[in-house]
């Protein structure tokens, strides 16, 4: 609940950061409605891990100043076995998170985007699959293509197909396609003229009915519309052209990496409030009011969240960079603290 919460109050924040984008063109309450709770889970995502930590070092903090954790040992009971329910919770949350992330984001992401489109009256067709792209020229003409590298304005592949009133008129194919500042220059050209039955062949040629890179790139994808399995195709789609795309291998690592996150950040707040090496810890955080408590609980919790995203992001920005290896950029963070989790959890005593 803490982070469904924390990630409504984001949605509007994001919503009111459109807000005036979207007021000129006189939208629904429906349509604002449904781009704002669409908004959610992808909040939700970035934040488990944060509301993870929180809430158990909340819940034991509780735990421990009613004395419900000595009445267990009191009883003999074995505080590893009592704690084998909340590992559970753990596992399924970082469930939740690899679902969120390779089905439900996605999709929502994809609504989001059609609902922008839709308010703010763009009716460009544009369709990205793979690294596929099909739209529509500004001629009415029906343009595929093939392989496209938004990051080069580079197009490989591409056939359009203009139609008059009595059907297709004329077919071009081009090997690539490059923005040339004003227009499109496509090389290695072959002209279909249905009409006439010809066929000619040019170096290259400017073709200025398909729209500028600037434009139609508002429509394509992005990494939060495709799941790891469309993001590994397309990958290795852009190997087999000779691309190597830095980025790409770092977001689909990370796909992997970001939730796990969440099982050790459980462990961790687990492992704080009942190890007994950190007395000094348990005596400041645990050792006043209720209130008290929960306020340097969830301090602390930001704080330990502050630091695994600050490093997260600079070993991802590292990644981006090629300083450090792409695939592994993204596990350093996790790992280390899955290290330091798994360590504390083992020193919980019996």
């Amino acid at each position: 609940m803490l982070g469904l919460g924390i990630s409504l109050i984001f949605s509007i924040i994001g919503l009111i950061d459109r807000i005036e984008e979207f007021l000129p063109h006189k939208p629904s309450l429906k349509l604002l409605f449904e781009y704002t709770v669409l908004t959610i889970p992808k909040y939700f995502h970035y934040l488990m891990a944060m509301s993870t930590l929180l809430t158990g070092l909340l819940i034991f903090s509780q735990a421990i100043k009613r004395r419900e954790i000595v009445i267990i040992k009191a009883a003999s009971g074995r505080m590893k076995r009592v704690l084998l329910p909340f590992l559970g919770i753990g596992l399924a949350l970082t469930l939740v998170g690899f679902m969120l992330e390779e089905i439900v984001i996605p999709a929502t992401s994809k609504r989001i985007r059609s609902i922008r489109n839709q308010i703010t009256e763009k009716r460009k067709e544009v369709t990205f699959k793979e690294g596929s792209l099909y739209m529509r020229g500004k001629d009415g003409s029906i343009v595929h293509i093939s392989l496209y590298l938004p990051d080069r304005n580079i197009s490989k592949g591409v056939s359009i197909f203009i139609f008059d009133g009595g059907g297709l008129r004329e077919r071009i194919d081009a090997e690539t396609a490059e923005w040339a500042g004003a227009t499109w220059k496509l090389k290695k050209v072959k002209l279909y003229d249905m009409s006439n039955g010809k066929i000619s062949v040019l170096p290259e040629m400017l073709y200025p009915n398909i729209e500028s890179p600037n434009i139609f790139k508002e429509d394509l994808w992005s990494v939060e519309e495709m799941s790891m399995i469309e993001l590994i195709k397309y990958q290795r789609r852009l190997a087999e052209a000779g691309f190597k795309n830095i980025k790409l291998s770092v977001d689909i690592s990370s796909r992997m990496s970001y939730p796990l996150i969440n099982f050790f950040m459980l462990l961790l707040s687990i492992s704080l409030s009942l190890g007994s090496n950190h007395k000094a810890l348990q005596k400041i955080v645990f050792a006043k009011s209720s209130s008290q408590s929960g306020v340097i609980a969830a301090g602390l919790g930001l704080l330990i969240s502050l630091v695994y995203w600050l490093g997260y992001s600079v070993f991802l920005s590292l990644g981006y960079t090629g300083a450090i290896y792409p695939l592994a950029a993204p596990w350093i963070m996790p790992l280390a603290f899955a290290v330091i989790s798994v360590y504390l959890y083992n020193r919980i005593p019996e």
